[in-house]
C-alpha cells in the first residue's frame, strides 16, 4: 500500500506541474502578443526639389498625390485639392507626382508626358489644371491625335510655346521622367489612383474636404508642438 500511496502520490504531484506549466506558457503567449492594428501604411520618399509643389515646398506638412490624369476619381478629387490648396495656402506642400495607369487608361502616359513637357516651360500646374479640367474631352480620343487634336489647344492656351511643347512631349527625356516616377510609385507598391500621403505616410482616400482638412489640421499641430531639432 505504502509504494501504492508514493505511485498515486508522484503522479498527483506531476500533474499539478503540468498545469502549472502549461498555465505560464499560455500566459507568456498572452503578454506577448501584438495587438491588430489595421493595415500597415506604405511610405513614400520625401518632397524633393524635382517634385512639383504648390504651396510652401519647404513647409513641414506635405501632401502628395500619385495621380493619373485620366482616371475619373482622380478628376473627382481635384475640386477637393483646389479648395485645400487654396485654404492651406503657404503652410503645406502639396505634391503631385505620376502614377499613369497605362493598363486601362490608353491617354495616362501622353497625358502625364503632356503635363512634363510643360513644366520645361515653367507650366506644370497651369497643364495641370487644364487637363483634369477638360479630362472628359480628350481621355476619348485616339492616343495618336490627342496632342494635336487636344493638347496642343491647351498649350497654346497657358502661353506654351507649341512648337517646343510638341517636341518636348515625345523626348526621351521627357518620356524617361515619366517612366521613372511611375516606377518609384511601383517599387512602394501603390496600385490605385489617386493615392495621398500625409508627410510620406500613406492614408485612406478621405471622403470630402472637410475630412481631408481634419488630417491636414493634425500633421499641422503635430508638426508646431515638435520640439525643435
Amino acid at each position: 500500500m505504502e509504494t501504492k500511496q508514493r505511485t498515486q502520490l508522484f503522479i498527483g504531484a506531476a500533474f499539478i506541474v503540468l498545469i502549472i506549466g502549461i498555465t505560464v506558457v499560455l500566459a507568456a503567449m498572452s503578454g506577448s502578443a501584438k495587438p491588430i492594428t489595421g493595415k500597415t501604411s506604405i511610405q513614400t520618399t520625401p518632397v524633393s526639389s524635382s517634385d512639383h509643389v504648390r504651396g510652401n515646398a519647404s513647409s513641414s506638412v506635405s501632401v502628395i498625390e500619385y495621380g493619373d490624369f485620366e482616371c475619373p476619381a482622380c478628376g473627382a478629387y481635384e475640386p477637393i485639392m483646389q479648395k485645400l490648396t487654396q485654404t492651406y495656402g503657404d503652410r503645406v506642400a502639396f505634391v503631385f507626382r505620376q502614377f499613369p495607369l497605362y493598363q486601362i487608361h490608353p491617354n495616362a502616359i501622353i497625358s502625364a508626358q503632356a503635363s512634363e513637357a510643360a513644366s520645361l516651360q515653367g507650366k506644370f500646374w497651369a497643364m495641370h489644371d487644364a487637363l483634369y479640367s477638360n479630362q472628359d474631352a480628350w481621355s476619348t480620343v485616339s492616343t495618336d491625335t490627342v496632342v494635336k487634336d487636344k493638347f496642343d489647344t491647351y498649350a497654346q492656351s497657358i502661353g506654351l510655346d507649341v512648337a517646343k511643347f510638341n517636341t518636348d512631349v515625345v523626348s526621351q527625356s521627357i518620356v524617361a521622367n515619366v517612366q521613372s516616377q511611375l516606377s518609384q510609385g511601383e517599387s512602394i507598391n501603390i496600385d490605385h489612383t489617386p493615392t495621398f500621403f500625409i508627410n510620406g505616410v500613406e492614408i485612406d482616400n478621405p471622403a470630402s474636404a472637410d475630412a481631408f482638412s481634419k488630417l491636414i489640421d493634425a500633421a499641422l499641430a503635430a508638426a508646431t508642438s515638435a520640439p525643435k531639432q
